[in-house]
């Protein structure tokens, strides 16, 4: 019988007790009962410039841990696992086909480099495929070299992220998918927004892995 290695307690099980297989990675059954999953076709609220926000996953326990080994400890192949795991969600929603691109938060070159891939950049690849929305990387950058959201708070975060983006084509009348692997205050995705907007974009929505559940980002009702 063949072998998977679950990615949340690192424990090698046989494929009968998998909950998610993508190659030699998966999520046990057990493990999976963990995952804190938010209401599907009921998406967050958004900010000045983002619409709404979706997210999947509430940004706790291990799927935390799990999403961190994958950005800092070069488990890059967990992207497409990550990937797998949204597509239920995803397909609780009948509006990807309005989007004219899905467009991940973009790294500094510095830190890029120093990591040697986007995580961001690598799961939209995936959803791209599923959800049949053309992927860019390119015309949207960072041009400044900011400190890493988690070690800030409150205003500090704001500040850290403003103006640290730049779009290097025009986004006249574009609906935008914006992706990131985690959603905490949104200020990140809100200044992507902005850039995006000011450069002509119509139509903004953030997609994530993961979300800080607060206050400050209510689920929208109806």
């Amino acid at each position: 019988m063949s072998k998977y290695v679950c990615v949340f307690c690192d424990e090698r099980k046989s494929d009968d007790t998998a909950h998610i297989i993508n190659d030699k990675n998966g999520i046990c059954l057990s493990c999976s009962e963990e995952l804190s999953h938010t209401p599907p076709s009921l998406p967050y609220s958004g900010t000045k410039n983002i619409s709404y926000i979706m997210s999947p996953f509430e940004y706790n326990g291990k799927l935390r841990k799990t999403i961190v080994d994958f950005k800092f400890n070069n488990c890059r192949s967990y992207a497409a696992l990550f990937a797998d795991m949204m597509c239920p969600y995803l397909d609780s929603y009948n509006m990807w086909d309005t989007f004219d691109y899905i467009i991940p938060v973009p790294l500094h070159a510095i830190r890029l480099k120093n990591r040697g891939y986007n995580q961001s950049d690598l799961i939209s690849r995936y959803l791209s495929e599923y959800l049949h929305i053309p992927h860019k990387t390119d015309g949207f950058i960072r041009t400044r070299a900011t400190k890493r959201q988690s070690t800030l708070n409150g205003l500090a975060r704001t500040e850290n992220v403003r103006g640290a983006f730049q779009c290097t084509e025009n986004f006249t009348g574009k609906r935008i998918l914006l992706f990131d692997d985690i959603c905490t205050t949104a200020n990140t995705l809100e200044s992507c927004a902005v850039t995006l907007k000011d450069s002509g974009a119509e139509y903004i929505c953030a997609l994530t892995l993961a979300i800080h559940v607060s206050q400050k980002i209510p689920i929208l009702t109806y």
